[in-house]
């Protein structure tokens, strides 16, 4: 018997579109390790970007295998942890820009971009890998997203309305569509708080003080994407805040990345999601945000269905988080 249809988990899956068992069936991905004495993959590759990859000589790749793997420093002069990490570093980043400077890859747009984190590797700093070359090592992927709602609108299921931005039609990646009030890629070097403190300035022209006195955490949505056109692989890892604003308080366009900004209750959002208006992962924080504040209840989707959408926001993924080890 066909389940019913839950249009919840019909929002999320366009995403989150990876099997759930993928960590033993990743197949024909590559998994990717940081080093030979660390059995943790950090990222799943596709075998094109396998093939096409200028890597370097630390680089060893077994096919039967289906692991790429960046190979231990030399050892002399003796290793020490924070040498290991500065060799795993240096190896992505030759493989980057090897490949910018061949113009391999178009979607690297033949220019480097600010360094995101890889969680979960040891050592004693961070790992990383250039923003725009992150979905080429499948590696997992920090956002931060704020949703900033108004209360006061009794008319409105749970009696608030959002402030949700509309992208810039010159953007690269998804052009004109729908976006989180304020969001942003978490940089290596900074914390998904601060993240959203400078983009709600940057984006929303929104004051510091006010956004720092106002908003609050809520939580973490963790999903699995295989881009549907390139077939490359990412974790995502989305730390999620809300903010209540006063009502004479506007977001406005900072910079050119937004296009404007429009007030819209919970039915009108969900409508527009289901129209394929709004940017494939706002998607779930939109349903989380709803979930959490009463909007979306067991009672109208099932309680079963309910406990589906719940789970699936906080999916287990196939790479680690936080170090397994102390260095």
């Amino acid at each position: 018997m066909t389940p019913p249809p839950n249009k919840f988990l019909d929002l999320i899956t366009p995403f989150d579109n990876v099997r759930l068992d993928f960590e033993q069936n990743f197949s024909p991905y590559y998994r990717f390790h940081l080093s030979p004495d660390d059995p943790r993959p950090h990222g799943f590759i596709h075998p094109n970007t396998v093939a096409s990859m200028p890597w370097p000589p630390s680089v060893t790749i077994d096919h039967d295998a289906r692991t790429v793997t960046i190979a231990s420093p030399p050892p002399s002069p003796p290793s020490t942890p924070a040498a290991r990490t500065q060799h795993i570093n240096s190896t992505i980043q030759q493989a980057i820009d090897s490949a910018i400077e061949a113009d391999v890859f178009p979607h690297l747009r033949a220019q480097h971009s600010e360094p995101f984190l890889i969680p979960g590797a040891r050592g004693p700093s961070p790992v990383h890998v250039e923003r725009f070359a992150a979905t080429l090592f499948g590696i997992a992927t920090r956002g931060a997203h704020m949703t900033a709602f108004v209360r006061g609108f009794p008319q409105e299921r749970g009696g608030l309305r959002v402030w949700v931005a509309r992208r810039s039609r010159h953007l690269a990646t998804y052009p004109g569509m729908l976006d989180s009030t304020v969001a942003g890629g978490v940089k290596a070097t900074d914390s998904p708080t601060a993240c959203i403190l400078a983009e709600a300035s940057e984006e929303a022209s929104l004051d510091p003080a006010l956004v720092a006195a106002q908003c609050r955490p809520t939580g973490v949505l963790t999903m699995a994407n295989i881009n549907p056109v390139s077939s490359l692989y990412h974790s995502e890892v989305l730390y999620v805040y809300d903010m209540e604003m006063p009502p004479d308080v506007l977001p406005t366009p900072g910079d050119d990345e937004v296009d404007r900004f429009e007030l819209i209750g919970p039915d009108e959002v969900i409508s527009r999601m289901e129209a394929g208006e709004f940017k494939p992962n706002v998607c779930p924080v939109m349903v989380d945000f709803f979930l959490r504040h009463g909007i979306v209840t067991p009672e109208e989707v099932g309680p079963g269905a309910y406990a589906e959408v719940c789970s699936r926001l906080r999916r287990t993924l196939p790479v680690p988080l936080v170090p397994d080890q102390a260095e």
